[in-house]
């Protein structure tokens, strides 16, 4: 296993120092009584322009960190620091959306005897009723409170689905020894932001596919390798469980309109035409939108359901969980929303996508040189439209629909070729953590050998 520090970033100490010092000695000379009759050369002059330039770029950051610099002050003053120092296994959700992906995994953890924290920024977190032995779960806060928090928090390995360590909000905090990144999709690592895994010291991927992408980009980064081990993504245990005791069948022609969000979305480039024309063919149709279309795409929304009023056979799913949606649809038509793996690999049944491929413009596709994984297997799983062959979407849907069996078989194919531990991945996934909390537990035991041995986990 990997275990590397925190990425190193310059503190800027000696220059401030020096800037401080220059600007003693100005105010010296400004200060002074006597006319200097000085002759200021052109040399001398760029340095002082240079260091009043310094001076300004520092106190403007300055400014900007200083409402996180009081929020740190208040939380030690509180004292708040001193819950986070569980050490052992820490979780952090953002919100209860990735309860799915954290839950197989807790369980896994939980029949193995090995006691964990959960942390959560959601006070409706799942794992408040879930009541699993030797999870010990606590609110911390939203936002910067929470953010604030974490970066005094001290573990041996902390677990997220959060992109962006020490890009974004979330900071390294010192007292904690391991990042490990959880993926919670099939899909590449095209899609994310720019630097959404470079600080973090392990990625648990679902297939080959990521992993290939992250090792390239950090050859072409020349950031320090992670260790990728393949694991699965435990968020299809889930859904796994949940179908097989949720049999029911697809309801004749009828499909879900389920696109992302933003302006790579297909209801955001093409409106009301997609629903309208599969509703005017005589099909069911279930639209799907994004939850944070409702929230970001608002007058879009608002425009689309005066538009879509008329029509009876369609009907908008707002549920927070869609399982009924899928498992009601024959044929799903998305662009390149993670749900569109959800459909193809829990449920077996076709996907019709429309769409270019992931924008690069700030995403870590614009560092990858190859196509994701996803652009060469949505023909396998359905069949793929470019962004402008929109008016192909019915007779798409027809065809699918007419020979589900061969729709299904390649679906198959693709899914076990790609995705490992599919359906059971929160057990190999607890098996590594307890691995790499036994390492990191013993490396510290090497690198301090006066200090007294770790404590043996908890045992529920």
């Amino acid at each position: 296993m990997n275990l590397r520090k925190g990425p190193s970033r310059p503190q800027g100490a000696e220059a401030r120092a020096a800037a401080l010092a220059a600007l003693w000695a100005g105010t010296l000379l400004w200060a002074a009584p006597q006319d200097a009759h000085a002759y200021l050369d052109p040399g001398t002059g760029s340095m002082l322009l240079s260091i009043v330039v310094g001076l300004a770029s520092s106190g403007y950051f300055f400014i900007r960190r200083l409402p996180s610099l009081i929020r740190q002050a208040v939380f030690r003053m509180k004292g708040d620091d001193k819950a986070l120092r569980s050490g052992g296994i820490v979780f952090y959700a953002e919100s209860p959306a990735y309860w799915g992906t954290f839950e197989p995994v807790l369980r896994a953890l939980s029949e193995m005897g090995q006691s964990v924290t959960y942390l959560t920024s959601a006070e409706n977190d799942p794992v408040f009723e879930a009541n699993i032995p030797g999870v010990s779960a606590r609110f911390i806060g939203k936002g910067n409170s929470a953010y604030t928090s974490l970066g005094f928090l001290e573990a041996d390995i902390f677990v997220l689905t959060t992109p962006g360590i020490d890009v974004l909000q979330i900071r390294r905090s010192k007292g904690v020894k391991r990042y490990v990144h959880l993926v919670h999709a099939a899909t590449d690592a095209h899609g994310y932001k720019l630097f959404s895994f470079d600080y973090y010291d392990a990625v648990y991927c679902s297939g080959e596919h990521q992993r290939r992408s992250l090792r390239l980009l950090e050859a072409k980064r020349g950031t320090a390798p992670k260790d990728l081990p393949l694991l699965g993504c435990p968020y299809f245990d889930r859904m796994v469980a949940k179908r097989r005791n949720y049999r029911a069948e697809p309801e004749a022609r009828t499909v879900l309109v389920a696109p992302t969000w933003g302006r790579a979305g297909l209801l955001t480039r093409t409106g009301s035409a997609v629903p309208k024309a599969l509703a005017e063919a005589g099909w069911n149709v279930i639209l799907r939108p994004h939850p944070q279309s409702f929230v970001s795409e608002a007058d879009l929304m608002d425009k689309l359901q005066t538009e879509l009023a008329s029509y009876p056979n369609i009907r908008w799913d707002r549920q927070p969980d869609g399982f009924e949606s899928l498992s009601r649809a024959e044929v799903m038509v998305s662009d390149f929303s993670g749900v569109v793996f959800d459909f193809a690999f829990v449920f077996e049944r076709p996907v019709v996508t429309i769409g270019d491929g992931w924008q690069k413009d700030g995403y870590e596709a614009w560092d990858l040189d190859d196509s994701a994984w996803e652009m060469g297997v949505l023909d396998a799983v359905g069949t793929h439209l470019s962004a402008n062959e929109t008016d192909r979407v019915l007779a798409a849907v027809e065809a699918l629909a007419a020979n589900p069996q061969d729709a299904s078989e390649r679906i198959r194919h693709v899914r076990d070729a790609g995705i490992v531990n599919f359906g059971v991945a929160g057990r190999p996934i607890a098996e590594a953590l307890v691995r790499d909390l036994e390492t990191v537990r013993g490396a510290a035991a090497h690198r301090f050998p006066e200090a007294a041995p770790a404590k043996e986990p908890t045992r529920c």
